[in-house]
């Protein structure tokens, strides 16, 4: 269990913790602390492997593993790989609360979903039938889950999104008349998958939407029907993807990127701040800009034009 931003933990366990020997001398950590704000008994971490400054503050360091330390002073030190990495793990080890909240008496839930021991329900949340919840997954207030949707183990949801709707999708009379064209698959979302506030995830139109496993998706997010988001990938705020995009694993989908319908995202590609993509981007490729160019060849058009 995760210990409260009251308890205390000694700089040694935060060490054992992290595979890691403590260099100075132990000490009491109550609470993680930001670089510049570093008071005796916080926990903070440096990415410069130059440790610079004066260090008589007793607290602790979680540092480069390169990073010179010089003996006799107040603070202690922990090298590691990743420095942001493992201050990340240790504060959600020790200094994040966990209530388990349990399921709201508040929430709307269909007696024919099925919501596995552990699961959590915030207010007002609506749960619809054949809907299914892995174990230890949280839905913080005001999420809505329509018919059909299944949703893995150890995931959180935002507060007010919407996830199992009918996508958009429409043909037309010959006299231009919208006709819509039902949706009929549903949304299957993996284990330890992240989805922020006010996002919105449409279920698929014959087949189904999918979001692999530990996907980690922003708030204010569009996931149009038939979508199909690899393992691992991260797509930031304000992002939207329409109709059956394919994302790979491992890739990064800035904010506000805009993909067309129908394109397909190699594994471990970047899609920069902004991008609208209506081609296929290869695996590991980066584009950025207004018709998501190759990073290269967007940087070199900006010194031909001085912009």
């Amino acid at each position: 269990m995760a210990r409260t931003t009251h308890e205390a933990v000694t700089a040694r366990e935060i060490a054992r913790f992290l595979n890691s020997e403590l260099i100075g001398e132990d000490m009491v950590i109550s609470s993680p602390a930001a670089l510049d704000r570093v008071r005796p008994g916080t926990v903070t971490f440096i990415k410069n492997k130059n440790v610079s400054g004066e260090r008589d503050i007793p607290c602790l360091f979680i540092v480069p593993e390169k990073s010179e330390i010089r003996e006799g002073e107040s603070a202690a030190y922990i090298k590691v790989k990743n420095p942001r990495l493992a201050f990340a793990k240790t504060v959600a080890k020790f200094f994040v609360e966990k209530p388990s909240r349990g399921i709201s008496d508040k929430a709307s839930i269909d007696p024919g979903a099925q919501l596995a021991p552990g699961v959590s329900v915030g207010d007002y949340c609506v749960i619809e039938e054949n809907v299914k919840i892995g174990p230890g997954t949280s839905l913080d207030h005001h999420v809505v889950i329509r018919a059909g949707t299944v949703i893995g183990k150890n995931c959180r949801i935002g507060s007010g999104t919407a996830i199992g709707h009918e996508g958009f999708g429409f043909d037309f009379e010959e006299d231009g008349t919208p006709v819509r064209l039902p949706h009929i698959g549903g949304v299957v979302i993996g284990d330890e998958v992240e989805i922020g506030a006010g996002c919105t995830i449409a279920r698929g139109t014959l087949s189904d939407t999918v979001i692999g496993n530990r996907v980690k998706i922003d708030d204010q997010v569009h996931i149009a029907h038939n979508c199909e988001i690899g393992e691992k990938s991260v797509i930031t705020a304000c992002a939207e993807l329409s109709g059956s995009v394919k994302v790979g694993e491992r890739c990064w989908i800035g904010p506000n990127a805009s993909i067309i319908q129908k394109i397909s995202i190699g594994e471990r590609a970047l899609i920069g701040l902004g991008a609208v993509v209506t081609k296929d981007v290869e695996a590991g490729r980066k584009v950025m800009g207004l018709a998501a160019m190759e990073l290269r060849d967007l940087i070199k058009i900006k010194k031909m034009t001085g912009r």
